[in-house]
């Protein structure tokens, strides 16, 4: 079943201050980045058990994503890496959200909300037309901060499920009405 899919169309992103203490910075590199990055992205994100090579299929070998450009970190006041956001320039002058996730401890306090304003400015001062992103279904507390940044539901094609009552059943959770469906092809 594929991951449920997002649209936006290029416009300015509403800032979004972090909580006090908290910084965004950009990925450097380091190895101790990418212990960090894994350990964030195991917390309901993706399995980490190949280590290293989860890193290279997600980050060093995305389509059109340059880590030091595109990949970022939240830092909390003690300078922990606490989440993460990959805001990638398809040569297509699409934008993509790629790799959204934080520790336990982080959320609930605006660190999401902020680190996607941070991403969505990124993204558009490349002069996009568009960003995408795909997320799962239960992942709610991000979906909301999605339609709120002003990203729409998406209706691919999938032969899997029917994206229409998945989709449905997920606005009918989270209590939003009416919400703009997009065909896949608009």
């Amino acid at each position: 079943m594929k991951q449920l899919k997002m649209r936006r169309p290029s416009a300015p992103a509403a800032a979004h201050a972090l909580p006090d203490g908290y910084r965004i910075i950009p990925f450097a590199g380091t190895q101790g980045e990418i212990t960090d990055w894994l350990a964030i992205v195991a917390e309901g994100l993706v399995p980490v058990e190949d280590g290293e090579a989860v890193f290279d299929r997600y980050i060093r070998n995305w389509k059109d994503l340059t880590p030091g450009e595109d990949l970022f970190f939240v830092t909390d006041s003690a300078g922990k890496r606490v989440a993460t956001i990959a805001a990638v320039r398809h040569s297509d002058e699409s934008g993509y959200i790629h790799m959204v996730g934080s520790l336990p401890e982080c959320r609930g306090k605006g660190v999401g909300r902020a680190m996607l304003a941070h991403a969505l400015c990124v993204i558009e001062s490349r002069g996009v037309n568009h960003t995408i992103l795909t997320t799962d279904d239960y992942r709610l507390p991000a979906i909301k901060q999605y339609l709120d940044a002003g990203f729409r539901p998406v209706l691919w094609q999938d032969p899997d499920s029917d994206m229409r009552a998945r989709w449905d059943k997920v606005i009918e959770t989270l209590g939003y009405r009416p919400v703009e469906y997009l065909d896949e092809l608009n």
